[in-house]
């Protein structure tokens, strides 16, 4: 029996560790800061560190940059999220299912403009949070801007599910829909509505993408901020794709011979 013992607990240590080694793993790295601008850094139990690309991102940290500040993060699932600048985005829990997907990815907004572009984790597996919103997602991509008021989303690819804090709860399913949740409830904005112009301000990514990495981008964003004509077509483009929306001068009239 001793002999047995003693043969066989190299085996049932490595059973009873095995657990604690894959909880070790899915506590490791979870995510890399690609590309940083200048004045940015992490916030964790351990103090504050100055970000630099290739810099670890770990669950509990938050991610906070100042007025010039960008910081461009790539998880260990190929989630990838845009931290603007005057921002603030706090890592909750990220919980690796198997290699390169997540079972849990759960992020906490407390202000500022971000974008963000699901992974391989499966869609119940995201979560965001912010002051005064939640957002569910389903394998899309989008912008998202935060303040203590309000929480606004502007869709490009998937759908979105907003929900305030109160409660009250809209989808976003259409390319440019636009969600504002607040303390009253969350409201949808299509295309056609004529509020969602001026909100649509407030996504600096959906006009101005070139301090992205290619991978960040999304392409036609900036349509999503342009008014539609009745026809469903952005006024800077026009039924005819002139821009301005004015269509092109008829062609000359040749005289026409005896």
């Amino acid at each position: 029996m001793t002999t047995l013992l003693r043969h066989s607990w190299p085996a049932l240590l490595a059973i009873l560790l095995a657990p604690l080694a894959f909880s070790a793993h899915a506590m490791a790295t979870q995510g890399t800061a690609v590309d940083v601008d200048p004045d940015a850094h992490a916030r964790g139990t351990t103090g504050q560190r100055t970000l630099v690309v290739g810099a670890d991102i770990t669950v509990g940290e938050t991610v906070i940059t100042g007025p010039q500040g960008v910081v461009q993060l790539l998880f260990d699932d190929q989630t990838r999220i845009v931290v603007g600048p005057g921002s603030a985005l706090t890592i909750e829990s990220y919980l690796l299912a198997g290699p390169g997907s997540a079972s849990k990815f759960a992020v906490d907004a407390l202000g500022g403009t971000f974008r963000f572009l699901s992974g391989n984790s499966p869609k119940p597996a995201y979560s965001i949070t912010s002051p005064t919103a939640t957002i569910a997602i389903r394998g899309t991509k989008f912008d998202f801007d935060v303040d203590r008021s309000e929480t606004r989303v502007m869709l490009y690819e998937g759908a979105v599910e907003l929900c305030s804090r109160s409660g009250g709860c809209t989808e976003l399913v259409n390319r440019c829909d636009i969600g504002v949740a607040a303390s009253a409830g969350a409201v949808r904005f299509g295309p056609r509505d004529a509020e969602r112009v001026p909100i649509s301000l407030r996504f600096r990514y959906a006009r101005f993408q070139q301090p992205l990495l290619p991978e960040f981008r999304v392409g036609g964003t900036v349509r999503c901020t342009e008014p539609v004509t009745e026809a469903g077509v952005p006024e800077a483009v026009g039924t005819d794709g002139v821009p301005g929306g004015r269509p092109p001068p008829p062609p000359p009239v040749r005289p026409q011979g005896p």
